[in-house]
């Protein structure tokens, strides 16, 4: 009986992850798009997206079982990497350039559609049917919303004594540089599972993101070829992370949803703040008291630019709330 029950159950996942019409494929495309676009941009979360287009849950049941179902999980998950893949490098050079230039306006633009796209992530922990929030719901929701900004404070203060920036600018790389890296990618790879984490201000809190961006250069790989093996350990971190991380999230979902979104909840909120004061941005604010830059011209456009973001991004998820 257990057995018939494990097989009936078997049979509906493969059924879920089945696409019924090409229209679904695309839009699991364009799903695909703007997670590759989210690695690169400041502030979007390239889970919280897939929760909007509702490929969510899919996606971490694909993940999870890629090995044990390879075919019916790797066709399901194919359109959205090759979407992915676009995206990233559709998005890259531009955000790039924009990003040097305009630091401050880009990450008020970027918090502000976090910030929206919060709102996808904060629903699950509504209270329904006269559910009661427990003491460890209530911790987890502290938790979540500290960590990010713990962690920008902390690798801000860590610069005294080790520079990211100086580390990836020395003509060789220390050996544990390679397992930074590796680590770095397992990291980003959360911020793909876990639902209002950004991949780039996740970079940006370690100190890491302008000198991984700047480093894409033939001038800077024929300088320094390593780099090159810099990118395999980000990589195969960001392999590894996704692989093991979609199965604990997975489990979690399923066995308590609830308060495993108390979490992540408190994961996207906090990461809002962390966007203001993680490495790169408080160089922008030690800039401004320095009279450098023009703090005038990015409050202008920045806060009017964050607040026309998170309109823009909240009515986005209840546009996809709207129609499931």
């Amino acid at each position: 009986m257990e057995e018939e029950i494990k097989i009936n159950d078997k049979n509906n996942n493969d059924e879920s992850l089945k696409y019924k019409s090409w229209k679904d494929r695309f839009i699991a495309f364009i799903n695909g798009v703007l997670i590759g676009l989210a690695i690169i941009v400041p502030g979007v979360s390239g889970s919280t997206i897939s929760m909007i287009f509702k490929l969510y849950d899919k996606m971490m049941k694909a993940l999870s079982n890629l090995f044990k179902r390879f075919k019916i999980c790797f066709l399901f998950l194919l359109p959205i990497l090759i979407g992915a893949l676009i995206g990233f490098v559709s998005g890259f050079f531009a955000v790039k350039s924009v990003i040097e230039q305009f630091t401050f306006i880009c990450v008020c633009l970027f918090a502000g559609l976090m910030l929206g796209g919060a709102s996808e992530v904060a629903k699950e922990i509504k209270i329904e049917d006269n559910k009661k929030r427990t003491t460890l719901d209530y911790v987890l929701l502290i938790i979540g919303f500290i960590f990010p900004i713990g962690m920008s404070l902390l690798f801000y203060f860590l610069t005294d004594f080790v520079s990211m920036n100086d580390l990836f600018s020395s003509s060789s790389f220390p050996f544990y540089l390679y397992i930074i890296c590796f680590i770095l990618g397992i990291a980003i790879s959360l911020t793909q599972i876990i639902p209002g984490l950004s991949a780039t201000a996740l970079l940006m809190c370690f100190g890491a993101f302008t000198p991984i961006m700047d480093s894409v250069s033939l001038t800077v790989w024929q300088d320094n070829p390593m780099w090159l093996l810099i990118y395999v350990c980000l990589v195969l971190g960001f392999i590894v992370g996704m692989l093991l991380f979609s199965n604990i999230i997975t489990k979690l979902l399923d066995k308590n949803r609830f308060t495993t979104f108390h979490l992540l909840t408190g994961l996207a909120y906090g990461s809002v703040i962390g966007m203001f004061c993680n490495t790169e941005i408080i160089s922008v604010y030690i800039n401004y008291s320095q009279g450098a830059g023009n703090i005038a011209l990015d409050l202008g456009i920045g806060i009017p630019l964050f607040v026309i973001a998170f309109i823009g991004s909240f009515l986005l998820v209840k546009y996809g709330l709207k129609h499931k």
